[in-house]
């Protein structure tokens, strides 16, 4: 089992010896398939140190190295974006000559790292690792009407995942690569849909994909929106901790039909996995105009008269950039977690769910936030405001 790391939090690897003067590190890093002795055109880093103050080690801090060929993106579907990294650590003492064995920590280093682009919290000390399966913190989760729920896991580490309504399993699916003996970072992280498929997660679509006609109606939109195909109640999370089999287990709510547009909110969390965020009550969309003025001459000397329709005022370089605050149902304590991952992430998408969904970059323009309980507040519910991560006007040369 390959140990995480977690890119956005530093990640160090400690070499000791006691005739220990210098060390190099090797830093492979790549896609794809895992090799255990991986091309010499995956090595991103050399990088050589010397021991200072005598106290025969050295320390390499590779997180943010590690980081820039890690890129994760969204466009609808949930896939899996991670690197393999192999650091290869060689010791030398003072007279050029190799150490033959000397201590790196962690133990496990000359095995492949899985990177992510996650991270970990303080209280959780130095090199947090992840070995529980689910590859989001455990909390109450929500869905809409006719929507399945993506549930992110580690491959490595988790054996099924089962989705259940009233005690009955609904759709069960066991977790492993396509070819154990040759895993991949595109199979790293599983997004298993309750509904078996995370591209089509309503009535509509699973017609298209299954190439039926879908007639597009007032009426036959109101009787499939009243249908709820994926209705689940929990999630079990079957996983190996070292030896011993574990299950972690997540509540799964529906939110009542509402007035209100529901939106999707996609972010990275703390894990380095997509993860969603409904949100069902009211939206607010808002406009914000940056400009520079400047005053231009109207006058026209030739004719010794200047035209009154003409913009003495000129505006140079408009921009607008696009704002909207939206709101949670209300929610569970547990989900507290989700929201503060939500606000720490660096890459956030909006989904809105119409005929035609269309997603928009966001970025968290919110930047304080009461955590709220229940024995303090009663109800719990949450507004936040986004920024639309682009101008209004195409600007893209």
């Amino acid at each position: 089992m390959a140990k995480l790391i977690n890119t956005r939090s530093p990640f160090y690897i400690k070499v000791y010896h006691s005739l220990l003067f210098e060390a190099k590190l090797q830093l492979y890093i790549y896609e794809g398939v895992k090799d255990t002795t991986p091309d010499a055109a995956d090595l991103k880093y050399t990088i050589q140190k010397a021991e200072l103050g005598g106290n025969n080690y050295v320390v390499f801090e590779i997180s943010e190295l590690v980081r820039d060929y890690i890129e994760t993106k969204y466009d609808g579907e949930y896939d899996s974006y991670t690197v393999w990294v192999n650091p290869v650590v060689t010791a030398f003492q003072s007279n050029g000559s190799t150490i033959s064995s000397p201590t790196v920590t962690p133990s496990d280093y000359a095995s492949q790292f899985i990177a992510t682009d996650g991270y970990g919290y303080f209280e959780e000390g130095i090199n947090p690792d992840f070995d529980e399966g689910l590859m989001m913190s455990e909390g109450t989760i929500y869905r809409v009407n006719d929507r399945s729920v993506n549930i992110p896991v580690s491959t490595e580490t988790t054996n099924s995942v089962s989705f259940l309504l009233n005690g009955e399993t609904v759709y069960s699916k066991l977790i492993d690569y396509a070819d154990p003996a040759n895993p991949t970072t595109s199979e790293t992280i599983q997004y298993v849909a309750s509904d078996d498929n995370s591209e089509a997660d309503n009535y509509k679509e699973r017609v298209l994909e299954d190439g039926g006609i879908f007639e597009d109606n007032t009426l036959l939109g109101d009787f499939f929106n009243g249908a709820d195909v994926g209705l689940i109640d929990e999630v079990y999370i079957n996983y190996t901790d070292s030896t011993e089999t574990k299950t972690k287990v997540l509540k799964v709510k529906t939110f009542d039909c509402s007035k209100y547009e529901p939106i999707r909110v996609t972010f990275v969390n703390k894990y380095g996995a997509l993860q969603d965020l409904y949100f069902t009550r009211r939206s607010n969309e808002s406009i914000n105009i940056e400009s520079s003025d400047y005053k231009a001459s109207v006058l026209d000397f030739g004719n010794f008269s200047y035209d009154t329709s003409e913009h003495q005022m000129r505006t140079l370089n408009l921009m607008g950039k696009e704002s909207i605050t939206l709101n949670t149902d209300y929610i569970d304590e547990s989900c507290n977690e989700h929201i503060k991952q939500l606000m720490l992430s660096e890459q956030v998408w909006m989904t809105r769910l119409t005929d035609e969904e269309k997603i928009v970059p966001l970025k968290v323009k919110t930047q304080s936030l009461q955590m709220k309980k229940r024995v303090n507040d009663k109800l719990i519910q949450y507004t936040m405001e986004f920024d639309v991560a682009a101008d209004k006007i195409n600007n893209i040369r």
